[in-house]
């Protein structure tokens, strides 16, 4: 007996299309397990971060505090009852909130009295201060007594917690932050993924067996592959601004170092993309002197980033080589420098990439600061009066047809308790408010002079908070950074 040809082919189109339905459905059922796996290991992963970026932005000194001033259950009934528990109960609300947590975030303490853990402060907008802690209390006991593994999942299956530890300057633990999401949330995106792809699957297969069935296997083949050629090509360029990140944030000095230096001091890094134009910048030269800088490079983004990371490396360059020539002189170095590595001599066009600056000597055995600026200010804050000293009107780097870039170095006498403020200017260009107008130089002066008496740590977040609440929903114009250091 013959077969018809015709018959035959579809029959091995057939078989061909059920393996594949088949293998489709095995397929599937492994990547619902890993999608299970991947979901609870991703939720641990970004709880775990969380508590470790709040255990160290948190202040153990203000958590002591409040536990000596308030002993007893229930004595905090308001979160702006006591302006220290406001500060870390922000801290948290404003991580739930970034975060998408449903559970609050909680600092937690071992009572040694009552032999339970006590909840001290929550993101949630009721206190529950001294209140027994509501999880499993199984999980913060075990390794590391009173607080155990860093994240797992409750013996109950019914949610995910982690934890990370405060302790005090003498390396005691004080508390820990602890963070928590319900199991559920994560198995129903595992289950809506699931249903997705059953769903996604049915649509494709029925698309094509009609096109395997008009002999379109191969249109349908080079199509993929183009597909593919685009995600290769789409994830390298995320990778590589990714990488670019950790590479500008490996050449940036740590905000530890100025707690180092200085009796008080903050950092705020926002920048506008993943890597930032703007940076600051710190050399110590001895015990007593130190020269700090932030600088302002052209552009934002990636090409940003490129100028600051040309920046950064010439200052590291210049001002550890001539660390005796004052802020004025090294701008003009640092200016040759960069007109020699971007190749701008004689160019007066299309040449404008370079940086302002601030830069400023800090000189502890004679109370001195020497600052000069290539369009950046220094506010100096002295004896309660802030007063705003202008740098010159002239870039580092750039286009350079005239002969020798000169600036001008500012000599101040600072007292003890001084601060002095260094920052770019996406601070004040931005955007926003009632009226969508920019920020501007008088409302940051006004905030400094007004918010003097806080901590350098406080003023921080209360910066950062005005300048969320300023842009609102407005896209962010420009990178920002801000250096406050109290001499």
């Amino acid at each position: 007996m013959n077969l018809h040809p015709t018959r035959t082919k579809h029959k091995v189109l057939l078989a061909v299309y059920t393996t594949l339905v088949v293998l489709c459905g095995v397929v599937i059922s492994v990547a619902h397990i890993n999608e299970r796996d991947s979901q609870r290991k991703q939720a641990e992963a970004k709880l775990r971060s969380i508590t470790s970026t709040l255990s160290e932005q948190l202040n153990t000194g203000h958590v002591l505090a409040l536990l000596e001033r308030y002993d007893s259950r229930g004595m905090v009934i308001k979160n702006t009852q006591d302006a220290w528990y406001y500060v870390l109960h922000e801290r948290l609300r404003k991580a739930a909130d970034r975060n998408g947590l449903s559970l609050p975030l909680e600092v937690v303490v071992h009572d040694t009295l009552k032999q339970e853990l006590q909840v001290i402060i929550t993101s949630a907008e009721q206190p529950t201060f001294r209140a027994p802690w509501a999880g499993d209390t199984e999980l913060l006991s075990g390794a590391e007594e009173p607080f155990g593994h860093p994240a797992r999942l409750s013996k109950a299956r019914k949610e995910l917690i982690a934890h990370d530890l405060m302790r005090n300057d003498q390396g005691d633990i004080v508390a820990a932050i602890v963070a928590r999401a319900p199991l559920a949330e994560t198995e129903a995106a595992v289950r809506a993924t699931l249903t997705r792809n059953i769903l996604l699957a049915l649509v494709l297969f029925g698309i094509a067996g009609v096109l395997i069935f008009r002999y379109v296997g191969n249109w349908l083949k080079q199509e993929e592959q183009v597909h593919e050629r685009l995600q290769e090509k789409h994830a390298d360029i995320t990778d590589s601004i990714a990488y670019a990140g950790k590479i500008q944030r490996s050449l940036v000095p740590s905000a530890l170092i100025y707690d180092e230096l200085f009796a008080d001091s903050f950092v705020i890094d926002r920048p506008k993309d993943v890597v930032s134009g703007d940076f600051h910048w710190v050399h110590r030269i001895d015990e007593h002197t130190c020269f700090v800088a932030a600088a302002d490079c052209t552009g934002h983004g990636l090409p940003g980033a490129m100028m600051a990371a040309i920046g950064c490396s010439v200052l590291n360059e210049v001002i550890p080589q001539h660390a005796t020539l004052d802020p004025a002189e090294l701008l003009g170095m640092l200016h040759t420098r960069l007109v020699a590595v971007l190749h701008q001599q004689g160019k007066g066009r299309g040449a404008g990439d370079g940086m302002d600056v601030a830069l400023c000597r800090v000189d502890r055995r004679n109370n001195e600061i020497l600052f000069a600026g290539a369009f950046r200010p220094l506010y100096w804050l002295h004896q309660g009066q802030l007063s705003v000293i202008n740098g010159d009107r002239r870039p580092v780097g750039g286009a350079h047809l005239d002969g020798e870039r000169r600036f001008t170095c500012h000599r101040l006498a600072y007292t003890t308790g001084d601060r002095i403020y260094l920052f770019s200017d996406g601070y004040v260009d931005q955007f926003g408010g009632p009226d969508r107008k920019r920020f501007m130089t008088s409302r940051l002066h006004d905030l400094i002079a007004t918010n003097q008496h806080l901590p350098m740590k406080e003023q921080a977040v209360l910066f950062d908070r005005t300048f969320l609440d300023w842009k609102g929903n407005e896209e962010q114009m420009d990178d920002v950074s801000m250096l406050g250091l109290a001499v």
